[in-house]
């Protein structure tokens, strides 16, 4: 029988052609290739960790270093906890399993999703797949209870359903904002700090568009992403939230998709939703 050796760099190669392929097309017709793209994703992901321990539950296909087979069982509970409630609350069901990867430290985190030594993240969902850090990287005391509540999996999860619900046609603010709201509901949590405090100037929706991931304080960019979304839901409803998702899924821009749902343009979106924050939420406890 003949072995046949693919090396990372040739699977890079077929990535990268494949993105650049992507961008040929007009938007409309990327959500017909996008799925291509996460699944050379997968790909190369699967051959990079082809190395890694494997334990498989019902719903996903963890992979992680020896040195973390004492959390395995916290991360596989916690999995299978966020399933049903992000499923339920997307009211999508992704097929077949999928895919977490587990590394030791920051350093093989970022390494893994290609990112500079100075960013930070407890989980990141890209490609069709969520890569988290290992719980004993960032907890003081490995604690279940702990974990599932503030621990990356709903977060991530929730990327993971929309990705596949929307074939990719979405901003990063919405689908962060969305993220955090899942996340808002399933678990309570919301990340807040003095320095994403509504009660200053806040940044406008061009800027969360076109540069969410640069702005100097991401904190902020966050939680406005959150009340943007949580806006929708609690002042017009889950049933428009969800009608804003299914324009998305049929390739709408989020600008269209607001309006129609709504009825209300964008620049009038930016406006009411930062209005209602401010009044309505910013003294929450």
């Amino acid at each position: 029988m003949r072995k046949i050796i693919v090396h990372e760099s040739v699977l890079t190669a077929v990535f990268a052609m494949t993105v650049l392929l992507m961008l040929q097309f007009p938007i409309r017709s990327q959500t017909w290739i996008y799925p291509l793209v996460r699944y050379v994703a997968q790909v190369k992901m699967n051959f990079v960790a082809r190395s890694m321990a494997v334990y498989e539950t019902e719903h996903f296909i963890i992979k992680y270093e020896k040195q973390d087979a004492d959390v395995i069982l916290l991360v596989a509970q916690a999995a299978e906890k966020a399933y049903q409630p992000v499923v339920r609350e997307l009211g999508y069901t992704p097929h077949g399993k999928t895919m977490i990867f587990i590394y030791p430290d920051k350093q093989q985190l970022n390494q893994a999703f290609g990112w500079s030594g100075d960013q930070s993240a407890m989980g990141v969902y890209w490609g069709g797949a969520i890569q988290i850090l290992s719980p004993k990287a960032w907890l003081s005391e490995v604690n279940a209870e702990e974990f599932i509540r503030s621990g990356p999996m709903v977060h991530e999860f929730t990327h993971l359903v929309f990705d596949y619900m929307t074939s990719g046609n979405y901003s990063r603010w919405f689908t962060e904002g969305l993220a955090q709201y899942v996340e808002y509901k399933v678990n309570g949590y919301e990340w807040k700090t003095d320095s994403n405090s509504l009660n200053r100037d806040l940044y406008t929706m061009e800027e969360l568009d076109k540069n969410f991931d640069k702005l100097s304080n991401q904190a902020l960019a966050y939680r406005e992403s959150l009340m943007a979304i949580r806006y929708i839901g609690e002042v017009y409803g889950e049933a428009k939230l969800g009608e804003v998702i299914n324009n998305l899924r049929k390739g709408q821009s989020l600008s269209s998709a607001i309006r129609e749902a709504l009825n209300m343009d964008y620049a009038d979106f930016e406006t009411s939703w930062q209005n209602w924050a401010k009044i309505n939420v910013e003294h929450e406890k």
